[in-house]
């Protein structure tokens, strides 16, 4: 999101503070469709995970190149970057939870 116009510093001034958010977007993206897509019990666990964590590297960085030609906003590698790592911890987070966690000894 353009901050320009906002006015005055704040919490937008914080160095790093977009990286931040970017990765927290994603990691809750990841987390909250890899949960869903777990209960379904269709797909193995690390498959479905390694799909979803490229669909959503494929979206940030879409998303940057959008940017760049679509708007008067520049193209971010590092982004991207945030995006990417923040739909990994996502696809950990899941492996963790009680969905993804399922043990050994059941089907």
């Amino acid at each position: 999101m353009s901050t320009d116009g906002l006015g005055g510093e704040g919490l937008i001034s914080i160095p790093g503070v977009d990286k931040l958010i970017h990765f927290t977007l994603f990691a809750a993206f990841l987390f909250l469709w890899g949960s869903y897509f777990l209960t379904k019990n269709k797909y193995p666990l690390s498959r479905l995970l390694l799909i979803l964590i490229l669909i959503a590297s494929a979206y940030g960085i879409g998303m940057e190149y959008y940017q760049l030609y679509f708007t008067n906003r520049s193209f971010s590698l590092w982004d991207g970057l945030a995006d990417t790592i923040g739909s990994i911890v996502g696809a950990f987070a899941v492996k963790k939870s009680p969905y993804g966690n399922r043990g050994r000894n059941q089907n």
